[in-house]
């Protein structure tokens, strides 16, 4: 079997890659297209979910060491591309790739669910490209690369906010004329880690995934972000709400503060490792404005307390990237707290999430808008 071979296979039953063990926020993949172009490279396969969740994959026959290191560098090299297109980039390649015209993504997907809202799907998608928030997939024959060794490679790359993973597809022969395939993620609970890489720093998750741990956290994460969500509207209302996650983070953009809205952004957590909860402001390094006017909100901090709280603070996560907001130390109040503790904890995001959000946001618009 060769690499083609082994990509059209897979591409023709996606649902045979074990995304789920992965990441759930990428379940029930559609193939869209093989050897995508793009300004670096051709990727061998591209997939998307019904959330506009993008998947790449990278197929290898792996016959020497030093081809692991050049595929890992490649599909980082495609991602960083991608985050540099708008939806409209995505559909013109597909649209060249298949020799087909209209909204190919949106049509592909449809086709498996019909009630799929179009202008939704686009802005998902374009979400997606904006943060630069990809499954990067490297799938092998053999895989046999030391994890440090793959993780130590990963941090030399400057990125966006993607997860890789090494996926092995073990292949048996079952007779002279059949060879039966299985797709396996080799290492879930090392390899599978979600890095966000901002300014050559790689900042690895703060919930760091254990042996079947990733679907009870997906649950449990979607539980509590759907209470917090249930009937919300930000006071500012010119904000939108965020959809329910399966992530231990949501986001919220800032309209007009650059990189696609992103170069400001609200964010809810829920920390396992830490433990806590909370949510806060932050900026994008290399958002020169974006970066100005938090570093000026800081400066107002007193004043900014007098009117949400003495418990708003600021910090630097391990990545050293900023955070102004609220951070409650507190054991997750799951699963087994009670419905009280469960409640209380999504009152108190509610309030605060709500509290900082509509009361900096018009502060932020004003300044974007003076800068301009």
């Amino acid at each position: 079997m060769d690499e083609a071979t082994l990509r059209d296979l897979l591409f023709d039953h996606p649902n045979t890659l074990p995304i789920r063990s992965i990441d759930t926020a990428y379940a029930h993949p559609v193939a869209v297209c093989r050897e995508l172009s793009t300004g670096a490279g051709f990727i061998d396969a591209v997939y998307v979910n019904p959330l506009g969740r993008l998947i790449l994959a990278e197929f290898k026959l792996w016959r020497n060491p030093q081809a692991r290191r050049e595929v890992i560098g490649q599909i980082l090299d495609y991602a960083k591309e991608l985050a540099s297109w708008k939806y409209e980039d995505l559909q013109r390649e597909v649209s060249r790739s298949l020799g087909r015209t209209g909204n190919v993504l949106y049509e592909l997907v449809k086709e498996i669910d019909a009630d799929l809202d179009e202008s939704a799907f686009v802005d998902n998608v374009s979400r997606q490209l904006a943060r630069g928030e990809f499954l990067l997939l490297i799938v092998g024959d053999g895989i046999r690369e030391g994890v440090a060794n793959i993780v130590d490679f990963v941090q030399q790359y400057s990125g966006l906010h993607f997860s890789l993973a090494l996926v092995e597809a073990a292949l048996y022969r079952d007779t002279d004329n059949r060879i039966v395939v299985q797709p396996r993620c080799l290492a879930r609970t090392e390899v599978v880690q979600r890095f966000v890489v901002d300014g050559g720093v790689v900042e690895h998750s703060e919930e760091a995934l254990s042996p079947g741990s990733t679907n009870e956290h997906a649950e449990e994460n979607r539980r509590f972000w759907t209470a917090v969500l249930r009937d919300f509207e930000f006071s500012d209302v010119t904000v939108d709400v965020p959809e329910v996650t399966s992530e231990s983070s949501l986001f919220i953009k800032v309209r007009n503060s650059g990189f696609g809205d992103w170069g400001l952004t609200f964010a809810g957590f829920l920390y396992r490792n830490s433990p806590s909860i909370g949510c806060y402001l932050t900026c994008r390094k290399g958002i020169e404005q974006a970066e100005r006017i938090y570093h000026q909100l800081l400066g107002e901090l007193n004043p900014l307390k007098a009117e949400l709280g003495e418990d708003l603070d600021h910090w630097t996560n391990p990545a050293r990237r900023p955070r102004l907001g609220f951070n409650r130390t507190q054991r997750l109040p799951f699963p087994d707290d009670g419905e009280e503790s469960f409640d209380e904890s999504v009152s108190w995001m509610r309030e605060r999430l709500d509290l900082l959000v509509s009361v900096l946001n018009p502060r932020l618009q004003r300044a974007l808008r003076y800068r301009a």
